[in-house]
């Protein structure tokens, strides 16, 4: 009687063991699948292994510090531009406003945080950055730092600007900056998770952005 009752707490408990494997393998290919982009339809470049950044230390336009740890805890949009910009950043920042009004109008309640980041610091007061970024949506912010700073940044995400001295300028402050458009997207984690080339258009940043969403 007792191997017998032996027997069947064995073979209960070697049932109870598959079950939970084969439910543990389940879950594991439904997470994983959840999880992946089905990049064909992504209109930016995804990373499907988001990368890491360097440490890095600049200002905010409220004067607070904006550092790696400001990128936690949300999805953060970036773009390197400056508010003496004839035509590349208004364009830009008004695209990013029209998305993140879209994303209101959809009821997406996890909006990302857009920064606009100085590559003029030169010219680019606290106070000036803040009344630009803010002209396109009262949610934007902007930060800015030493001109090394800037540079070993954009240098690691592929961003390519550079002064432009204006033959005719007798001001040594009027010049030019020529510079790449793109738009980085940070994951809640503070990776490099994706990033937009121009031309920039809303409604595409806006369903990358939900893509995303929906699938993390």
């Amino acid at each position: 009687m007792l191997n017998t009752q032996k027997r069947i707490t064995i073979t209960v408990a070697a049932l109870l063991a598959i079950v939970a494997l084969v439910c543990g393998l389940f879950v594991s290919q439904y997470v994983h699948t959840k999880k992946k982009i089905d990049v064909s339809e992504f209109h930016g470049t995804y990373l499907e292994k988001p990368r890491e950044i360097n440490q890095f230390s600049l200002s905010g336009s409220d004067h607070q510090p904006f550092t790696n740890a400001s990128l936690q805890g949300q999805w953060t949009m970036v773009f390197f531009g400056f508010t003496n910009c004839g035509y590349l950043c208004p364009t830009t920042m008004a695209e990013l406003s029209k998305m993140y009004r879209l994303l209101e109008e959809k009821g997406v309640t996890t909006l990302p945080r857009v920064v606009m980041i100085s590559i003029d610091p030169e010219r680019d007061s606290f106070e000036k950055l803040n009344n630009y970024v803010t002209a396109f949506n009262q949610h934007f912010y902007g930060a800015r730092g030493d001109e090394g700073a800037i540079k070993l940044m954009t240098r690691e995400m592929g961003i390519a600007y550079a002064k432009i001295a204006l033959p005719t300028a007798e001001d040594a402050q009027n010049y030019d900056m020529e510079h790449t458009g793109t738009v980085i997207l940070f994951n809640p984690q503070g990776e490099l998770n994706a990033f937009f080339t121009t031309p920039h258009k809303a409604d595409l940043l806006a369903r990358d952005y939900q893509l995303l969403l929906a699938n993390t």
